[in-house]
């Protein structure tokens, strides 16, 4: 059921590039960050208030941290987005799934099944011949481009410690938190930027800022938390590459962009990483029979009985 939900919701966060990609037609990233973010904030306060749940130990300094990923995550990836097409920045923060194997088995000691590394490389295969330039590059494009891979480092830290540390917290008031991080930061870029809103276009603005605050910020990332109490971050990371997919097909046929052999090659590339990620990880996990005369092995870090890092 996680990885079902994480699914729904990586497909979903697909379609926001092109809104995104539009609305910075209208403002700048920062208004724009602050709008989204200060709307998610002022709907997971008001549940976290009805809630009223203590947060545990460590929760400020937890919560705080993946609050800053997602804060440079999010800067990163908007600001690349003014310079850089929707499905080529959906293609760039994809490869977070190649660090977040390294991160949970270096950083996080967690065991990484052979299923995975073969759903990573495949993956990563896609993304690689969907980013694939058609044409030259501009330099604005390659700037895009590189504030991109930037986003990417970034998520996948986010992915690989929201595995590790939202089991441990109050769902909600954990989410708000590392929401209000993003929202406090993209305040501080304020400043930093000429101010630019073209109020014919209040509208759309007012359209995305709901959209991608309300749904896409504070339900997503509440979906986010949830999931990956129950799955890996490195499942999570497979199930999270079909969002290029989402969003290049999205751009092509709501956006009007048009998508060659190579780019659906890619896309294919990227589901049978996902399915052999998936499926690959569900057989090895079965519990194996124990021989005969022979006792079932003690519970320990990488049995059936114990918890699993595909």
């Amino acid at each position: 059921m996680a990885d079902l939900a994480l699914l729904v919701l990586t497909l979903f966060w697909g379609t926001t590039f092109t809104f995104v990609k539009g609305v910075l037609e209208v403002t700048t990233p920062g208004l724009f960050l602050c709008a989204r973010f200060g709307t998610a904030v002022l709907v997971l306060g008001a549940v976290t208030l009805w809630q009223r749940r203590p947060p545990g130990a460590g929760f400020f300094r937890r919560g705080g941290i993946l609050g800053l990923c997602l804060l440079i995550t999010f800067v990163f990836q908007t600001t690349g987005l003014l310079y850089t097409t929707p499905s080529r920045s959906a293609f760039l923060t994809g490869l977070a799934v190649l660090i977040v194997p390294f991160a949970s088995r270096f950083l996080l000691g967690r065991r990484v099944r052979a299923a995975s590394w073969t759903g990573v490389v495949l993956a990563v295969a896609g993304l690689v011949a969907l980013s694939l330039p058609r044409g030259g590059l501009t330099g604005a494009v390659r700037l895009g481009d590189a504030l991109t891979v930037c986003c990417s480092l970034a998520c996948a830290f986010q992915i690989a410690l929201m595995s590790e540390w939202a089991p441990l917290h109050p769902l909600v008031p954990f989410t708000l938190l590392q929401v209000a991080v993003t929202f406090a930061g993209s305040l501080l870029l304020l400043p930093f930027e000429t101010f630019r809103f073209d109020g014919q276009r209040t509208g759309t603005f007012v359209a995305v800022v709901v959209y991608t605050g309300v749904w896409m910020t504070a339900g997503a990332f509440f979906v986010q938390n949830w999931g990956q109490r129950h799955t890996s971050a490195v499942r999570a990371a497979l199930i999270y590459t079909l969002e290029p997919v989402a969003a290049a097909l999205f751009s092509h046929y709501y956006g009007g962009l048009s998508l060659d052999r190579t780019e659906w090659i890619g896309g294919g590339l990227i589901v049978l990483g996902v399915l052999a990620g998936e499926l690959g990880g569900a057989l090895e996990a079965r519990p194996v029979r124990a021989a005969p005369g022979r006792g079932a092995p003690p519970p320990g870090r990488n049995s059936p009985g114990a918890p699993s890092f595909p």
